[in-house]
């Protein structure tokens, strides 16, 4: 009885066997900055298929949360496939799949321009900061606006851009003013739009009133 068992298992086992080696098993992947708690850290998380993983290793995924660095790397250096070695990359370059940072900020350089033809008179330039520093191949431009200065360094390509007569000796100094303190100053650039004047009831004008009929002239007879 006990043989028989033990063949009957081992047949049940050469059936299943050859099912199972063919399902591809997923690898999960890991990085860092998500909202998954593993071993004591957040990391972001995904299940991707064998083939796939060598892509994913070279955009910044590891196979190990231990091999996972606290914050994903930026600036000059990125991982290679298989999170090895790292190589130099050009951040500039690097796009989130519609613009380039290159491109987003020559964007933002010509719209600030454009900016301040629409306020020319509240708007200047100058080759040099309040105190006199200078940065090669870099101009100091602002626009004063009614709730404060808001500037930018541009490059002195963008001179040719900027609107006549604005260039100043020295730039104005920096009032301490933020990224979050120049989205509020440019809103402080829309043109005040007055409030409507509540609609006067119109009075009607009083008309002649009816003659009575006892004051209209007997024309009998």
């Amino acid at each position: 009885m006990l043989v028989c068992l033990t063949r009957l298992l081992d047949n049940q086992r050469e059936l299943r066997l050859p099912f199972l080696l063919e399902i591809p098993m997923s690898v999960m992947i890991f990085q860092a900055g998500g909202d998954t708690k593993i071993w004591g850290r957040k990391l972001k998380t995904k299940t991707v298929d064998p083939d796939d993983v060598a892509v994913h290793l070279a955009n910044g995924w590891y196979k190990h949360p231990d091999d996972v660095p606290d914050y994903p790397l930026v600036g000059d250096q990125i991982g290679s496939v298989g999170g090895g070695e790292t190589s130099p990359v050009d951040m500039g370059e690097v796009s989130d799949g519609y613009h380039t940072f290159n491109e987003l900020y020559a964007h933002r350089v010509r719209l600030f321009s454009s900016l301040m033809h629409a306020y020319a008179e509240l708007s200047w330039w100058s080759r040099k900061h309040s105190d006199g520093e200078e940065w090669d191949g870099w101009i100091i431009a602002g626009i004063t606006t009614p709730e404060g200065e808001i500037t930018y360094h541009l490059p002195v390509e963008e001179i040719e851009f900027l609107p006549e007569g604005t260039e100043l000796e020295f730039g104005k100094e920096w009032d301490g003013h933020e990224a979050n303190d120049v989205l509020g100053r440019l809103l402080s650039l829309r043109p005040a739009i007055a409030e409507p004047e509540p609609e006067e009831k119109q009075r009607k004008k009083p008309g002649r009133k009816p003659k009575a009929a006892a004051d209209e002239p007997d024309n009998e007879g």
